[in-house]
């Protein structure tokens, strides 16, 4: 166990390191992409903070040595973003509990509309309500969260102002006001993935619904509620719970937020990073990083 374990752990770190290298290698040798204009400020930008910048980053540096200092500024937490967002280990934590308040609001929506949609399928299969589900979770599924945000944003906070168009207030502060505050984004977010969990509910729990030991738990005089609840949904549940895994990963990497990214581009305002010759800082992506 120990040994399989270990065998892992090696493989894991060596396919960080050929994966670091490849994004490394990619993001300096793009043929017409210049690191020292992106960073000069590009067409804002001047010679001098061109120069500026190459200097500041060690660009002349052989690509070797740059991968070096990079690794070793990213694994000891000093290293700065290339887009102003300061140091990356106080970035880190500073976004963190907004997107944990994110990622976690958002997977209790999706796995209660996935499990609960599924169920109501598989109850009704073969019935109009099982193909207007079995639809709109595909639809769901195939429209992606930064459409579906821009819309509800657009619609529920701007012109309806249901929500509120920005901000972020910690759970400690107020509970309410945080809920108040991430439920459109919990939904925005939640709703591609249930689509997809309503899905492989549905095909786990038809796979399952006509074996033996169902059909013995029917004869015991169980009502159709009780064997899909108590026996059928438990058993179902094992591909779901993996893809629920594989999802949260995903949404934590693709999640990653700032009190400040909680707002609209156009209410944002560049920094003084345009007076000093460099790139402004992330509000430009800010409103896109939200959902």
């Amino acid at each position: 166990m120990i040994g399989f374990a270990v065998r892992r752990l090696g493989w894991a770190l060596l396919t960080a390191f050929v994966a670091s290298v490849l994004a490394f290698v990619l993001f300096w040798t793009i043929p017409n992409v210049d690191p020292a204009y992106k960073l000069g400020g590009e067409r804002h930008g001047t010679e001098r903070s061109r120069e500026r910048a190459t200097d500041l980053y060690g660009l002349d540096d052989p690509l070797p040595v740059q991968y070096v200092r990079l690794m070793k500024g990213i694994i000891g937490g000093d290293v700065s973003c290339f887009y102003g967002c300061g140091n990356l280990r106080r970035a880190f934590f500073d976004a963190l509990p907004v997107t944990i308040s994110l990622v976690f609001g958002a997977a209790v929506i999706a796995i209660g509309l996935g499990v609960g949609l599924g169920l109501v399928c598989v109850r009704n299969r073969g019935r109009l309500l099982d193909r207007v589900i079995s639809t709109g979770a595909v639809a769901a599924y195939s429209v992606p969260s930064l459409v579906l945000a821009a819309v509800m944003w657009t619609f529920l906070s701007y012109r309806w102002q249901v929500f509120p168009l920005d901000g972020y207030t910690p759970l400690t502060e107020n509970p309410l006001e945080w809920a108040y505050h991430l439920l459109l984004p919990w939904i925005a977010a939640a709703i591609p993935f249930a689509g997809a969990y309503v899905q492989v509910v549905r095909s786990a729990l038809l796979d399952s619904i006509d074996e033996e030991w169902v059909r013995t738990a029917r004869a015991k005089g169980l009502s159709e509620k009780q064997v899909l609840r108590r026996h059928v949904l438990r058993n179902a549940l094992i591909s779901p719970i993996s893809l629920c895994g594989l999802d949260f990963s995903h949404a934590f990497g693709g999640f990653i937020l700032r009190r400040g990214d909680l707002r609209p581009p156009r209410d944002r305002h560049p920094d003084r990073a345009h007076a000093r010759g460099l790139r402004p800082s992330a509000w430009r992506c800010g409103w896109r990083s939200w959902w």
